[in-house]
């Protein structure tokens, strides 16, 4: 009953933000923004770890956005979800992501400062998880950008830093569908570090990192396709050993020999 409850939420808030975007008649620089992504994905990997097995796993999210203030909802929906030892594999929203940032800029330097509530299936996780981020980027070549998230809900300390750069190319003009729109390929990468210290658990190592692809394709103003591939690896032994004994191989008790991945899939992205 609770999952119905958010999807209809998230049903208004996509039907508000629409009628919003529709109706206002200030400048386009003041009035609202919604931006509407559903993604399609072969898994669903978060710092490195493999949170979905051998199932496609959807990604529906909407973001509101107003003179740098931003609220977004993210969620996951698992077609064969098993992230509960002795269940059976099963269609799952199990996670829902609330976002609240606000952005800004200072000559080159991008800063955003945000707050994250991961809302968790409580047959997994008993208690959600809450962090505070920062993320400051440079508007220069390749936009490097460091990132501090920190956790504010769980017991004891809990620090993830991520060092990321990225870089679009503009490819080719074409038209598709009668509409005439820009194409361009973005790659990009990133590194982490962890910091766990809790009462029951410590870790400390480099962490995780990504090398990733994306291609935008426009079909109109507003609607654009953007096929993706990722591949994570750990970044130290440490690392190898913690990737595989919290990803969902590890969650059902089997064994776990793997700690790198590669996915992908299609995101449909709708912008007003």
């Amino acid at each position: 009953m609770g999952k119905k409850i958010l999807l209809t939420i998230m049903l208004g808030l996509m039907i508000f933000s629409f009628s919003t975007a529709v109706l206002a008649q200030e400048d386009k620089e003041e009035r609202p923004t919604c931006n509407l992504t559903w993604t399609f994905y072969s898994k669903y990997v978060w710092r490195g770890y493999e949170l979905s097995k051998d199932s496609l796993v959807m990604f529906p999210s909407i973001t509101v956005s107003y003179k740098g203030f931003s609220m977004n909802m993210w969620g996951d929906l698992d077609t064969a979800y098993k992230g509960n030892p002795g269940e059976d594999s099963q269609n799952k929203w199990w996670e829902t992501d609330w976002i609240l940032t606000y952005s800004n800029s200072w000559k080159k330097l991008n800063y955003t400062f945000g707050y994250i509530y991961y809302d968790i299936d409580p047959s997994t996780y008993t208690r959600a998880s809450q962090e505070l981020f920062t993320t400051l980027a440079l508007d220069v070549l390749l936009k490097p950008s460091f990132s501090v998230y920190r956790e504010i809900a769980l017991s004891g300390q809990r620090y993830y830093f991520n060092l990321g750069v990225s870089h679009n190319f503009p490819t080719v003009k074409r038209e598709i569908l009668g509409y005439c729109g820009e194409q361009s390929l973005d790659i990009g990468a990133w590194i982490s570090y962890m910091d766990i210290n809790a009462s029951h658990y410590d870790y400390e190592a480099f962490h995780d990192a990504n090398i990733w692809a994306a291609y935008n394709i426009p079909l109109n103003s507003f609607c654009t396709i953007i096929p993706s591939i990722n591949y994570s690896m750990p970044m130290s032994n440490q690392a190898q050993t913690e990737i595989r004994r919290a990803s969902f191989n590890g969650v059902k008790g089997s064994s776990n020999t793997n700690s790198s991945w590669v996915y992908g899939g299609v995101t449909l992205k709708v912008a007003f």
